[in-house]
Parts: structure tokens; sequence; C-alpha cells
């Protein structure tokens, strides 16, 4: 009868030469520490981000903000309400340590703000917009629903089928132009962080 051999034994003849890389460990650990740094940062924006990256060997710091940039890029993203746009302030000034050129950071710090403003006032108008025109739809339910149940019934215009379909559809439709719009910020963003 031959030997059968267990998925672990296979493996590990597999593997035999195989050692692992420590400076890929500590690139990855790095990174790491960035993404955590990162994270740190955007509970707490008044952190001295400079003598935290100097903190770091000087070895590493590439990694570090390799890291660091992946977690400042996912909260780049489209605000839903006014209290977003301090994110952006946090953005901002993360940017300004890690940016070498002051005038383009400058320059995109300005557009970066008027693009975000205009999402959110857009987002507003929109909104308004189809309040203004599904409102009496909703008013005419609101009354039948009245007149059934024998009192006053409100509808939650979000909840209203007809309405939330429309604006999830209009709403979709801005977003995906504004998160086009987003994509080449974050690209001519990305073109500017890697001249370090």
């Amino acid at each position: 009868m031959a030997y059968i051999k267990s998925a672990l034994e296979i493996a590990l003849e597999k593997t035999e030469g195989i050692k692992g890389d420590k400076t890929a460990l500590r690139n990855a650990s790095a990174k790491e520490e960035g993404k955590k740094l990162a994270s740190s940062f955007f509970s707490d924006p008044t952190m001295d981000l400079q003598k935290k990256f100097n903190s770091y060997p000087k070895e590493e710091r590439p990694f570090v903000r390799e890291g660091f940039i992946q977690i400042l890029f996912s909260n780049l993203v489209l605000p839903r309400e006014e209290r977003d746009l301090n994110r952006l302030d946090a953005i901002v000034k993360a940017l300004e340590v890690l940016l070498p050129d002051k005038g383009s950071l400058k320059v995109l710090k300005s557009q970066m703000q008027q693009f975000f403003k205009h999402c959110l006032e857009d987002r507003k108008r929109l909104t308004e917009a189809l309040n203004k025109q599904l409102g009496p739809l909703i008013r005419q339910k609101e009354q039948e629903l009245s007149q059934k149940l024998g009192r006053p019934v409100r509808i939650d215009p979000y909840s209203d089928p007809d309405f939330a379909k429309a604006y999830n559809q209009h709403m979709g439709n801005l977003e995906d132009r504004y998160n086009q719009a987003l994509g080449e910020l974050k690209e001519q963003l990305q073109q500017l962080l890697n001249h370090k």
C-alpha cells in the first residue's frame, strides 16, 4: 500500500526553499504604520504631522508615506453634508506636509474647496427640486390615507417609493458626474504626490 501525504506535508515540501524577505516585511510594516498614523491624524487633525513623519527612520518614511496616502485617498470622498467639509480641511493640512510644491497646493486647495461646495449646493438644489416637484403627490397620498384612517397622516417623502425612486435615480446621476470629477482630481493629486 502506498503512503499518502497530507496536504500539510505537500505544502511544506513545496515551500521548503522559500525564506521570508525581511526587507519586504519591514516595508509592509512601515506601510501599516502610515495607515495607523493617517487614522490617528483624521481623528485628531491638530497633531504635528511633520514631527510624526520625522520620528520614523529615514528608510521607512517612503513606506509610511505610502500607507498614509492610501488612507488620505480613502477619506477624499464626496461630502453629504456641511460638516463633511471639515474632513477636507484635514486633508489639506496633510497635503501641506506631503506636497513639496506649496504653489500647486494653494491652487489645488482652492479647486477642492469649490468642488466640494458645488457638490453640496447641487445636492441641496436637487433635493429641493424633487420636494417641490413630488411634494403635491406626497400631500395627496397623505390626504387619501387620512381619509381612510380617520386621523391625520404624515408621510416621510424618503419612505415613499415614488419619491425614493426618483431621488435615488437623480442623486445617483449627480454623484456619478461628481465621482468622475473626483477621480480626475485624485489622479492630479497622485501625480503631484509622486513628484516628491
